[in-house]
């Protein structure tokens, strides 16, 4: 058994964060080594670059530094192979980032993305999408293989975040997720809701699926419209089909919580984003839904940030007092669309526990300098980058937008990896956020192979 098995056999453990291996940060190098010397014969990308920074082996950590990939890599595609459906060219800008072949990708007569990421998934490659809220969607490969574990990797984590109650299918569950579509989440959340919800409790605000080009289509439209390819009156009538798909899902939304003001005195478990929760406690205040008028254990996860809404300072604690929540009922994650599995939330300590299987990689603001302590022990603060070994279907180099602060060997509540005590977003902090230079040079690798 390899090392990369040992570890990614913790992802269907209950709870890896304090069942991992003495030995974890060896068994991690370990991993990490076998990994390189694998997906370098089949990611042309990553062996491209390491020829260029002179990589040749993995020694230490520091190594592993110039090989990471840039989140933005993975939306590095020409806009114009899907302005003008040129889908055999995004078969081949895939293969530069993944790890099997794309040429079974049968393209004949796809007609938009979401066809393609179909014809993708019918080939073995079960691509997600990102929200794409800049206009551009990163498209990221899974195999069969990181499905099958990265699915149960965040359940296990998700439970551990409510440590006081478990699914048993008894609660009335409202969540905005549809039950299909290319967001990461839509699998998980499926899949997690369907523990706790009741037989026919399950209320969904929508079943249409996520589709990429609806985030995807407006800046589709600005570019086409500024080249002279679509006129005037397609804008309109692109306009027109908004406006009334706003008030479709406006009309949706009331249903949606009606439903849920009728069951609040019963057990509940909803999911929803931040923003959207305040949006929530609005609607229900104006129909006189006291603070506090819910169930005694009721649940609500949120996450996913405010997504640009213009919320008051206090938003957190006012929707927390509303739904008359408390920490132990607010089940949490740190996790981006390129991990697998997700940092569970160790209650009452309000820290997020890295996953075995996840090695952090916390680097000065450029990206450039590994900051992890020689002794493996201590609090660093930097911008957050990681190795996932549980990753199949592409390297598992990674660095993010965050800035983090994590503590190694820190023994909290008996949780035996790395623990992560705070996170940020650079691009909303005063200090803004810096072009990566990795990010330009895979690119550059990209482009080049896409040429050839």
């Amino acid at each position: 058994m390899t090392a990369a098995d040992q570890l990614i056999a913790y992802a269907t453990r209950p709870d890896p964060f304090r069942t991992a291996p003495d030995d974890l940060a060896e068994l991690q190098m370990a991993a990490i080594r076998e990994r390189f010397t694998e997906r370098r014969q089949q990611i042309r990308t990553l062996d491209k670059r390491a020829k260029e920074t002179g990589v040749t082996e993995i020694r230490t950590l520091a190594d592993v530094v110039p090989l990471l990939f840039a989140h933005t890599n993975y939306k590095s595609y020409p806009e114009a192979f899907i302005d003008t459906g040129q889908w055999k060219h995004m078969n081949a800008w895939l293969r530069t980032l993944c790890t099997y072949p794309t040429d079974d990708i049968d393209v004949d007569g796809v007609r938009d993305v979401d066809e393609w990421l179909d014809r993708a998934k019918a080939a073995g490659h079960y691509l997600f999408a990102s929200s794409g809220t800049s206009g551009k969607s990163s498209f990221l490969d899974q195999s069969q293989k990181d499905r099958e574990a990265a699915i149960p990797a965040c359940l296990n984590a998700f439970d551990l975040s409510t440590p006081n109650y478990r699914p048993n299918q008894d609660r009335s569950v409202f969540t905005m997720m549809p039950p299909h579509g290319t967001h990461k989440m839509t699998e998980v959340s499926t899949a997690h809701f369907s523990r706790w919800a009741a037989p026919g409790e399950l209320h969904r605000l929508s079943e249409e699926p996520i589709l990429a080009m609806d985030s995807m289509r407006p800046a589709q439209l600005r570019r086409m419209l500024a080249a002279g390819k679509v006129g005037p009156g397609e804008i309109a009538a692109y306009e027109e089909q908004m406006v009334a798909e706003q008030r479709r899902r406006a009309e949706a939304m009331e249903i949606w919580l009606d439903k849920l003001v009728s069951r609040r005195h019963g057990p509940l478990y909803v999911g929803m984003m931040w923003g959207v929760a305040w949006q929530v406690v609005e609607k229900l205040r104006t129909r006189g839904i006291k603070d506090g008028d819910f169930h005694p254990e009721m649940i609500m996860s949120v996450g996913g940030g405010t997504k640009g809404a213009v919320l008051p300072d206090d938003y957190r604690d006012q929707i927390m007092r509303f739904f008359g929540l408390t920490e132990d009922r607010l089940p949490n994650s740190y996790a981006m669309v390129e991990m697998s599995g997700f940092c569970a939330l160790i209650q009452p300590h309000g820290v997020y526990a890295i996953p075995p299987w996840i090695v952090p990689l916390v680097l000065d603001k450029t990206g450039e300098t590994l900051l992890n302590p020689a002794d493996g022990k201590g609090l660093i603060e930097g911008r957050m980058a990681f190795f996932d070994i549980l990753a199949d279907a592409r390297w598992g180099g990674i660095i993010s937008g965050d800035k983090v602060q994590v503590e190694f060997d820190s023994g909290l509540d008996g949780v035996k990896t790395p623990i992560v005590r705070s996170v940020a977003r650079y691009q909303d902090l005063a200090e803004g956020e810096d072009k990566l230079t990795c990010a330009g040079s895979i690119d550059s690798y990209v482009r080049g192979a896409i040429a050839a």
